[in-house]
């Protein structure tokens, strides 16, 4: 059953005048056969509200990301916490299993680096982010990096030689058969 679409929009609007940005398309997808109505309340909302001044977190992050720097990163920095710091409060917050600590620090450490599309994190990631970084999760997933240059090192038209290393590896036969998914996988996006 749809949400209902008056108290769809109080929550949007309450959110927008904190100086979020809220998802339109989340919302309107939430109102089920109430979107049409939803949306034109939204557009009338919009057309009469100025936005809030947006924060000096909210600068920060976008600056980052415009010089080519990742979001994440700038929040841990300026709250002057490790990587480790901030995998740690993911295990925490998410519930998940230290004796997989490793692997929640790789896929973090992917996100922060771009190699991980955000699109395909769970939002209760970015919203432990967020509560870890002391920020909020429209400031962590609207600002996002440019790819760094090992990436673009795999982007086409890329130089052949930045490329050649991986067709001489000696293709070895898999060991085993990949383990099926599990929750970390599913939460990153890895499945």
């Amino acid at each position: 059953m749809p949400d209902d679409v008056f108290s769809l929009f109080d929550d949007y609007a309450a959110r927008f005048a904190r100086g979020e940005r809220p998802d339109t398309r989340a919302y309107l997808a939430r109102a089920g056969s109430g979107a049409d109505e939803l949306a034109q309340l939204i557009d009338g909302f919009l057309t009469r509200v100025v936005p809030p001044a947006p924060s000096e977190e909210t600068i920060a992050l976008t600056t980052a990301a415009l010089e080519g720097r990742s979001p994440l990163v700038e929040a841990r920095e300026r709250r002057g916490l490790s990587r480790a710091d901030v995998v740690d409060a993911l295990v925490a917050a998410l519930g998940l299993d230290r004796a997989k600590l490793a692997k929640i620090a790789r896929y973090y450490g992917e996100l922060e680096t771009a190699a991980r599309d955000p699109r395909r994190v769970d939002r209760r990631v970015f919203e432990a982010l967020a509560s870890t970084l002391r920020t909020t999760v429209s400031d962590l997933v609207a600002a996002k990096p440019r790819p760094d240059e090992a990436l673009a090192a795999f982007s086409w038209p890329a130089a052949p030689a930045r490329r050649m290393h991986l067709f001489a590896a000696k293709v070895e036969p898999a060991a085993a058969a990949p383990e099926p998914p599990d929750e970390i996988d599913l939460l990153f996006g890895a499945s």
